[in-house]
């Protein structure tokens, strides 16, 4: 979809950015995209072709009106519609094209319709969070061989995030549990780092081992 194109396409800009080593990562990404390119069948090419010609897209089109009906759904109700505002009679009230009805497409408008802006503004809190509580994982981290795993961690989440906040802008994935696993994976390794949780699993296991030489009764 061309929303994966603009999810994958941000995270390769991303990784180019945060890499030690430019010109080499550059390079290897720019080689990738070339061989995937060539594989492509002609109705994919003409697919993302409709990125910059959105107005001519049906579907498109529909996706603007969606948002349209998200947005005046927000402003008249503080909570929004809920999860059912996708039906004819929202549309007929809220949406500039009442006869086309289709979901947001987008987890931004999509949590706007259903939840207003006091749920978009606690969603994009949620992921700031994320995004932050990945970076404390790259910064402290590092500080120790048995944490250098977090750091990775945290980095490749962020990488992930990136995708889900571009690629999310045009599909209706504000529930999806990818990303929701990633909010658990960091925020269970940040308590494991601040509990220097690796020491006492280092005692235990010592004290679990065997004794060399002792009899087995």
């Amino acid at each position: 979809s061309r929303g994966a194109l603009l999810a994958i396409a941000a995270m390769a800009i991303y990784m180019w950015i945060k890499a030690p080593r430019k010109i080499l990562v550059g390079a290897t990404l720019i080689v990738i995209a070339i061989g995937l390119l060539a594989f492509m069948p002609e109705h994919w090419t003409e697919r993302m072709n409709t990125i910059t010609t959105y107005e001519e897209d049906s579907s498109a089109m529909g996706r603007i009106n969606a948002w349209w009906t998200a947005y005046n759904v927000a402003t008249s109700r503080i909570t929004g519609a809920g999860f059912d505002m996708y039906t004819r009679e929202i549309f007929a009230v809220y949406a500039p094209n009442p006869n086309a009805v289709h979901a947001a497409h987008s987890i931004y408008f999509q949590v706007l319709g259903e939840h207003g802006f006091i749920g978009l503004f606690l969603f994009i809190g949620i992921w700031w969070s994320v995004w932050k509580n990945a970076g404390w994982l790259i910064k402290h981290g590092g500080e120790n061989a048995e944490t250098l795993w977090c750091k990775h961690l945290g980095s490749m989440c962020q990488v992930s995030l990136v995708g889900y906040a571009v690629g999310g802008a045009f599909l209706s994935l504000a529930y999806f549990d990818l990303p929701y696993n990633a909010l658990i994976m960091v925020a269970l390794s940040r308590k494991w780092i601040e509990q220097k949780a690796w020491m006492s699993e280092a005692s235990e296991s010592q004290m679990a081992s065997p004794v060399p030489g002792a009899m087995k009764s």
